[in-house]
Formats: structure tokens, C-alpha cells, sequence
């Protein structure tokens, strides 16, 4: 049960995309100078381990991909819904799938940025392009996943499957395209709302409160990563990277939790329509 609940406050909803969006925020749960020494030798003496080092982050975002998928669909013990285990499947092959789209997509950039380099003498900036691209996939995907769930909610909370729960809802949008509209542009600007708060009081609560703690128990709460010299560095690090990440969720899940009770309140399709909807099946 306490694993269920942190698995939901820190992968639940759209839980994540405040440091895809603001990647500075993560650093606060790091300290300043673990930052320095890391960077400084992975992009000097260690450069090698920088495709590692990408590849790594990308599993990481991957699994949190993954567990999040997981906690969209099971409300409970997996063992307890078998019916979902299949679309769980399907969701992690699809994401799969994106994923490879997406690399070939980057490895033709890469090859166009060197072609106009060598023949033309034009620099592209590859890795600048890389980083934007990266952060505009990442939030994409995880809004591309948080918007649909809510508008299959009603209709998931009520057991239906997947199919059925499109099938309603494409009935529904269609008898209300404005209000469709309406509510997915609010659900943005809530999300929006939620993570800019959240940036805001980084620096006017969390940070001080993390400093009080840390005089106060004469203790460095902050995450430390290693200077990278060996290959075992380079997983410490990575491991570091993806605990500031979970901390950064933690932050945010309060705030989080809100902003969702004010989405859930302004959802346009209450359970009494859920029920005529099934009441209509029946009756055709």
C-alpha cells in the first residue's frame, strides 16, 4: 500500500514534466559543486562517456514512462485487473515504437547538420538542436498521455476497457466539439499553471526550507554527484540524476494534486452521463 502511494506521487498524472519543461529546477536537489566537478570531467577528460551518459538518461526516462503508464491503468494490484495487463503491453510497444521514430529522426538530423557542414561550411548547432528536441518530445509525450487518460477517466473508472472508453468519448466529442475544445485547452493551462507555481516557490520555499534542514541537522541534504573517472561513476551518477528526479516529483505532487481536484471538478462528462451513454447501448 506505501508502495502504491509513492509509485502515485511521484509517476501519477503529469507528475515529471516540470523539470522536462524547467530542466534548472532539478539542480536544486543537487549540490552546486557535485555539479561542476560531474560536467567538467564528462565533457573533458571523459568525453567518451557521453553517449553513454545519453543513452542512459533516455532508459531512465523510458522506465518513468513505463511506471507511469502503470499507474495510469492499474488502480490496484496488477494481479487484481488481468483484463489490463494486455493493454499495458500494447501501451509500452507503442511507446517503444515513438521512441524508434524518434531516434531515426535524430540520427537524420545528425547526418544532415555533417552533410551541410562538409559540403556547405554551414554549422548547425547539433547538440543545442538535440537538447530543444528532446525536451519538446519528452513534455509532448508525457501531455500526449495525461490528456487522453482524463477524457477516458469517467469511463475507465466505471470498468470499461479501452475501446469502449474511445468509443463513447468520440461519440460524445462529437455531439460537443466546443466543449472538447474547451476542457483539453483548460487541462493545458492548469498544467501550465501548476508547474509555473511550482518554479515559483523553488526558490521562495523549497530551497530555504532545504537549507534550514541542513543547518539545522548539520547534514547535506542535497544529492552529491561523483566526478566522472571510471565507468561505475557514470551509473552512480545516473543513479543520483534519477533520485533528484523522484525528489523533484515529490515537490511537485502537492501542487499537483490540486490542480487535478480543480480539473476533476470542471470535467465536462459527469458519471450521469456515463450512465445514459451505457443506457443507450443497452437500448440499441
Amino acid at each position: 500500500m506505501m508502495l502504491r502511494g509513492l509509485l502515485k506521487a511521484m509517476f501519477s498524472e503529469y507528475n515529471g514534466i516540470q523539470v522536462f519543461m524547467y530542466p534548472g529546477t532539478i539542480f536544486y536537489w543537487l549540490s552546486s559543486t557535485g555539479i561542476l566537478v560531474a560536467l567538467s570531467s564528462l565533457l573533458s577528460a571523459r568525453i567518451h562517456y557521453l553517449p553513454l551518459t545519453f543513452w542512459g538518461v533516455l532508459l531512465i526516462y523510458v522506465a518513468f514512462i513505463m511506471i507511469k503508464i502503470y499507474t495510469i491503468l492499474f488502480k490496484g494490484p496488477h494481479f487484481a485487473s488481468p483484463h489490463l495487463i494486455s493493454e499495458y503491453w500494447d501501451s509500452v510497444i507503442r511507446l517503444h515504437i515513438r521512441l524508434f521514430v524518434v531516434l531515426i529522426a535524430v540520427m537524420v538530423f545528425f547526418v544532415f547538420a555533417e552533410f551541410m557542414s562538409y559540403f556547405y561550411g554551414i554549422k548547425i548547432p547539433l547538440k543545442h538542436g538535440i537538447m530543444i528536441f528532446f525536451r519538446l518530445f519528452t513534455v509532448i509525450l508525457i501531455i500526449a498521455y495525461y490528456i487522453p487518460a482524463m477524457w477516458l477517466k469517467p469511463y475507465r473508472e466505471r470498468g470499461y476497457g479501452r475501446r469502449r472508453s474511445e468509443q463513447y468519448f468520440f461519440a460524445w466529442m462529437k455531439r460537443n466539439p466546443l466543449a472538447t475544445v474547451k476542457y483539453s485547452g483548460m487541462l493545458f493551462l492548469i498544467l501550465l499553471a501548476a508547474v509555473r507555481l511550482y518554479v515559483l516557490l523553488i526558490p521562495y520555499v523549497y530551497n530555504p526550507l532545504i537549507y534550514a534542514v541542513n543547518d539545522f541537522l548539520i547534514i547535506n541534504l542535497q544529492l552529491e554527484l561523483a566526478p566522472i573517472n571510471h565507468l561505475w561513476s557514470v551509473f552512480y551518477d545516473l543513479f543520483i540524476l534519477s533520485a533528484a528526479f523522484m525528489l523533484s516529483n515529490l515537490c511537485f505532487y502537492p501542487i499537483m494534486m490540486l490542480a487535478q481536484a480543480l480539473a476533476n471538478a470542471l470535467h465536462p462528462i459527469k458519471p450521469g452521463k456515463v450512465n445514459y451513454a451505457q443506457s443507450q447501448e443497452t437500448s440499441s
